[in-house]
């Protein structure tokens, strides 16, 4: 005699079994595929330069830093918003030579910063040190959900090969940044500098390698 509610109830655990099975190998090949990862975002760029997703304005200065000191052109692109960017020299300096210094946009800004990088390549043997930049007397003047600006004393070191420039600047600065409205990341949108010695500070620097 056949116990049909044995039959049944065996049926119902071998595709009970088998939906298993086949969930559990879903589950698997997710895990094996990184579906339910969570790690960081890559580097842009393996040039062993530090770099911060940025998503806080004052992440922008520690990128703007980083990647001047570690030379790395595109990773200091990243640090603007190009079609907006504006670098404004010491106002004294643009008096004496306004042509050298008008217009500063960011085709300007990357030919100047990759042209200086390629000095220091040429003239400069201990790599390590060619460009040191040290800021102080952070002041935030502005910190808004889509726009910052902040300012700081600063010594800049750059060791090029020109002649008659001094490798040596020192003065106060400001960075405006704006929080973009796709990408909902902070970029750099204007430089102003402020010499307090008597070479020009930065934007001296910067003139030497604008042509």
């Amino acid at each position: 005699m056949v116990d049909h509610d044995t039959g049944k109830r065996g049926h119902l655990l071998i595709r009970c079994y088998s939906k298993l099975l086949c969930c559990g190998s879903i589950v698997a090949l997710s895990l094996s595929c990184g579906m339910f990862d969570t790690r960081d975002p890559a580097a842009p760029s393996e040039s062993g330069v530090p770099w911060r997703q940025p998503t806080q304005a004052r992440y922008v200065v520690d990128n703007i830093v980083n990647t001047l000191e570690g030379r790395d052109i595109g990773l200091y692109e990243r640090c603007a918003e190009t079609d907006s960017f504006r670098f404004y020299a010491d106002p004294a300096l643009v008096e004496t030579d306004p042509s050298k210094y008008e217009n500063w946009d960011w085709p300007v800004e990357e030919t100047v910063t990759r042209l200086m990088f390629q000095n220091i390549d040429q003239y400069w043997a201990d790599q390590d040190s060619a460009v040191i930049i040290s800021l102080d007397e952070e002041e935030w003047l502005i910190s808004e959900t889509d726009s910052a600006l902040v300012q700081y004393e600063y010594m800049v070191t750059i060791q090029h090969g020109l002649a008659g420039v001094d490798s040596t600047g020192k003065g106060s600065l400001r960075w405006t940044f704006r929080r973009n409205s796709v990408d909902r990341l902070w970029y750099m949108v204007q430089w102003e500098d402020f010499a307090d010695d008597d070479h020009g500070g930065w934007s001296a620097i910067k003139g030497a390698f604008r042509s």
